[in-house]
């Protein structure tokens, strides 16, 4: 059963937990695949599904790997007590890392399999506290709180920022918005400018 109560102090906790017991720092660049292998639940890219395993037909794979690749990231699967990832390989390795890193926090935050639609049009339809719980340590692993407000008062761009932490500009635009803010309001009460 999942934990009750998660908030954004909690999560903060849990990502700094984890990244003990990885023996990182928090501003140290955080491996969600070796998270996955710690935490044993291994990542299988959908192309490795295809016919000669029988598990997946290579008209789907080719559906999500190639003509609507961007309708498919990745998605923790349920197989009894036991997890796996499936992960589309076909995006670039910035966006895996992103794609991973939520995945693997649904199953650190102990969310339950229990809202789960896949429509024929690709959409997903989950619990969204759940999915914004996901959202929020995904974000934490990849990039702590700590990180992105030394970022923000360095004034590094979301270039500098995902080069320094292996994820997408857009990601690290995501997720610099709001220690931005504060590094600006910090610096203008500094300045005498609030």
């Amino acid at each position: 059963m999942a934990r009750p109560g998660w908030n954004q102090a909690k999560m903060r906790a849990l990502a700094a937990e984890i990244r003990v017991e990885m023996g990182i720092g928090s501003f140290d660049r955080l491996d969600p695949y070796r998270i996955a292998e710690e935490y044993r639940v291994p990542v299988y890219p959908l192309q490795e599904l295809g016919d000669h395993r029988g598990q997946c037909s290579e008209a789907a794979i080719a559906h999500f790997t190639v003509t609507r690749r961007t309708k498919w990231s990745a998605a923790l699967v349920a197989a009894g007590s036991n997890r796996m990832i499936i992960e589309n390989a076909a995006h670039e390795e910035v966006r895996r890392r992103s794609n991973l890193a939520h995945e693997i926090s649904h199953l650190l935050l102990e969310h339950e399999f229990d809202t789960l639609l896949l429509t024929d049009d690709t959409t997903c339809f989950t619990d969204e506290k759940k999915e914004k719980e996901a959202q929020f340590l995904a974000r934490e692993l990849l990039i702590s709180e700590q990180a992105a407000k030394q970022a923000a008062f360095k004034r590094l761009t979301n270039e500098e920022v995902g080069a320094l932490y292996d994820v997408s500009s857009q990601f690290a635009q995501w997720r610099m918005s709001g220690p931005r803010v504060y590094a600006q309001r910090s610096l203008a009460r500094q300045n005498g400018t609030s």
